[in-house]
């Protein structure tokens, strides 16, 4: 079952360029699969309550136009209803006056609050929801970052109190703009496409080292907690702005 909402982008979602942020871009998609969620339930804080909590382990959204101040976007979203396994996809689609202008696929695990183990989905009523087949995106959602390319050390970023949400850790949609701040003039760029994947969740206080690597067109990241273990990595592609 599609899910849809409508939004006016406000000026103060907007960039130096006049456009939608990456990490504004995210919060429309988990702001819209949120009030599916809240409406044909059980809702996030009703899985919270249960002791379960779906969490983002990877992400990729293509963006095929700009997004403007004033205009009305329009969101869909819908998950596959997969109850055999810990993970389900969930699709999103941007339209702009009718025309598709953005795509993302996600996967999502379901884990227990208590002890962060893998809770497999059939657990959770989804009862209510009709089965859609997920999109099919040209590139994985996935990120793989190639072994033989060598990341630089360039830049720190510590998770403050504004960055966590009801889990307790920093959200997702914070991660897009804090690794967008650590590439090169980022004000000269234009995302035509992003990807993220999840290892180890970052919590308030701890401080993140950022590194990157570009090759091949594409910008790839990777934040590290300071024991070593990787929090998150990602994969930018872009169109530079003369």
């Amino acid at each position: 079952m599609k899910w849809e909402e409508s939004y006016d982008i406000k000026y103060y979602d907007t960039n130096t360029n006049d456009m939608l942020g990456i990490s504004n871009t995210f919060v429309l998609f988990q702001e819209t699969a949120m009030r599916q969620m809240k409406e044909c339930r059980p809702s996030y804080e009703e899985l919270v309550e249960q002791g379960k909590a779906f969490i983002l382990s990877s992400m990729r959204v293509e963006l095929y136009y700009p997004i403007y101040p004033y205009e009305k976007i329009t969101v869909k979203t819908w998950a596959d209803n997969n109850n055999k396994g810990f993970t389900t996809l969930r699709s999103y689609e941007l339209h702009r006056d009718g025309e598709l202008i953005g795509e993302a696929l996600a996967t999502w695990a379901l884990v227990s609050t208590v002890d962060k183990r893998l809770v497999k989905i059939s657990e959770v009523d989804l009862s209510n929801y009709e089965p859609e087949a997920p999109l099919t995106l040209e590139k994985p959602v996935k990120v793989r970052i190639p072994r033989e390319v060598v990341l630089s050390l360039v830049g720190e970023y510590t998770v403050r109190y504004t960055d966590i949400d009801i889990n307790h850790h920093m959200n997702n949609s914070k991660y897009p703009d804090m690794l967008y701040n650590c590439l090169p003039k980022p004000e000269k760029k234009i995302i035509k496409s992003f990807a993220i994947t999840f290892a180890n969740e970052a919590k308030l206080g701890d401080n993140l080292k950022i590194y990157v690597a570009y090759t091949d067109g594409k910008y790839f990241m990777r934040s590290v907690l300071e024991d070593g273990r990787t929090n998150v990595e990602a994969e930018f592609e872009v169109e530079n702005i003369d």
